[in-house]
């Protein structure tokens, strides 16, 4: 599945299974990279991963299509996640629909954006420089977070940006902007969500989650209760996330074993 293909599945409202990876293994990359996913998305906001690293996890991820989390949203440091070669770019802490505005323009080349020419894995090192160039706006994947007060409540409007492909709910941060954090399963934070998916969907704007399904089907962020809310484009996991529960749920084995005694 190339870019394009995948931004018209989301539009489609299409189930789209994802995963986060925030770990700088690229034999880690290269194993998710081969299991079939929609898109895997590079956390590069809250993780030890830099530029160099990026393109070593976006070489061994192969075709799967891969967007990286902005650290902000510095178009300059933008233009670089694609450079080296991410299809897109998912950009957090906007506030309102200027700086959704101004986050697909960092994407675009002119005359749509502000992007500066000089890719290089994307072109090929340039022996496909021309193709990239001319199709680079189409393909490239625009998506930001929708995690302050501010963007929810200037929300109708980022619906009307053109060039955004996607927004996705990040429900912690949601929660410290309305100043309910460390409580992320509030029932404000989730009336708030529910509110913007509505939205969302009138609008046939793609909803991306950002946090993986909660395996209780009891919580908030449950796999049937973010299909609930209109959320198809899910992470199913993250790298780090399935090295926890399977090392935990592996220590839970071996102490039921060694409760239960033996020879």
């Amino acid at each position: 599945m190339n870019p394009i293909e995948l931004k018209a599945k989301w539009r489609r409202g299409e189930a789209s299974p994802g995963m986060w990876m925030s770990l700088t293994d690229i034999t880690v990359a290269e194993m998710i990279g081969d299991i079939g996913l929609d898109w895997v998305a590079i956390d590069t906001e809250h993780t030890a991963i830099d530029l160099q690293t990026l393109q070593n996890l976006l070489i061994a991820l192969g075709d799967t299509p891969t967007l990286a989390r902005a650290p902000g949203k510095d178009p300059d440091h933008i233009k670089r996640l694609l450079d080296m070669g991410a299809d897109g770019v998912i950009v957090p802490q906007i506030e309102s629909a200027d700086e959704a505005r101004a986050a697909v323009a960092a994407c675009k080349y002119p005359p749509l954006g502000i992007r500066g020419t000089g890719p290089r894995r994307p072109s090929r090192y340039g022996l496909d420089e021309k193709a990239y160039l001319a199709a680079a706006n189409e393909r490239t994947v625009v998506a930001i977070m929708i995690e302050t007060v501010g963007v929810v409540e200037d929300f109708d409007a980022v619906l009307e940006v053109e060039g955004l492909d996607a927004c996705m709910i990040g429900a912690v941060d949601l929660s410290a902007s309305m100043g309910l954090l460390p409580d992320f399963d509030d029932p404000r934070v989730i009336a708030t969500i529910d509110e913007v998916a509505a939205k969302a969907r009138a609008n046939g704007m793609p909803l991306m989650s950002g946090r993986s399904p909660d395996a209780d089907a009891g919580s908030p962020f449950s796999w049937e209760n973010l299909l609930k809310q209109g959320l198809r484009v899910i992470p199913i996991a993250s790298d780090q996330g399935l090295i926890l529960t399977g090392a935990q749920a592996m220590m839970s084995r071996f102490r039921a074993a060694a409760a239960s005694g033996g020879p």
